[in-house]
């Protein structure tokens, strides 16, 4: 990636495109101008690279990572871990929706890749959009829920005040979640935004939370 944030990249394009406006102003007065065209012509190709960067970038940011330690180092296999992301993706989805003040999310976060050894399930946004990677659209509040949740660890009651009145349902996916995460004896992280993001549980504290937790 060429910069680092959304901003930035916001920025040098704006500040390209205002170029090379002034660049077709100046070819439709000087078309014959030596040099002039191959100059526009280059400029508009990096232009187009810093573009299609950005694109990749906004693909990038939205990955979120999910990371198992099996305790026992056993080996997990496939319909193990796809439980574990079908819970995820539900506690993601109720968390969107509870926070949504429009239409309702009904897209599922796609699983990208599930790698073994240390067991990393990636998940991405669908058809990911600008919107998507600041932290006020509906999507990245429903995950950036899910972190607050992580963080109150095994606290019953910050988990239920975290939640909310209205919040119910989300918590009961949630514990699902947990539930799939004790059924495959693992601690957990999950990060995201290259990082910039990071929670985590332990299993002790998942398998408290599965027991203490009375919805």
């Amino acid at each position: 990636m060429v910069f680092d944030t959304l901003e930035d990249y916001d920025k040098e394009l704006n500040e390209m495109e205002a170029d090379l406006s002034e660049m077709e102003e100046y070819l439709k007065k000087h078309p014959d101008k030596f040099g002039t065209q191959g100059n526009y012509e280059t400029y508009k190709y990096v232009y187009d690279v810093y573009k299609n960067d950005k694109i990749r970038f906004i693909e990038e940011i939205n990955h979120i990572h999910l990371r198992l330690n099996n305790e026992q180092n056993n080996i997990l296999n496939v319909p193990e871990l796809n439980k574990v992301s079908n819970n995820f993706n539900q506690t993601e989805f109720l968390t969107t929706n509870q926070l949504s003040e429009t239409t309702p999310n009904n897209e599922d976060l796609i699983v990208k890749e599930i790698s073994q050894g240390s067991y990393k399930i990636t998940f991405a946004f669908p058809n990911p959009t600008e919107e998507d990677v600041k932290r006020t659209s509906p999507r990245k509040k429903g995950l950036l829920k899910i972190f607050d949740f992580i963080k109150c660890g095994d606290d019953i009651e910050k988990l239920k005040k975290e939640a909310g009145h209205d919040g119910k349902e989300t918590l009961k996916a949630y514990r699902d979640f947990l539930k799939e995460i004790v059924n495959v004896n693992s601690n957990f992280t999950l990060d995201t935004e290259k990082g910039t993001l990071k929670a985590g549980l332990t299993l002790q504290q998942c398998k408290n939370i599965c027991k203490n937790l009375k919805i």
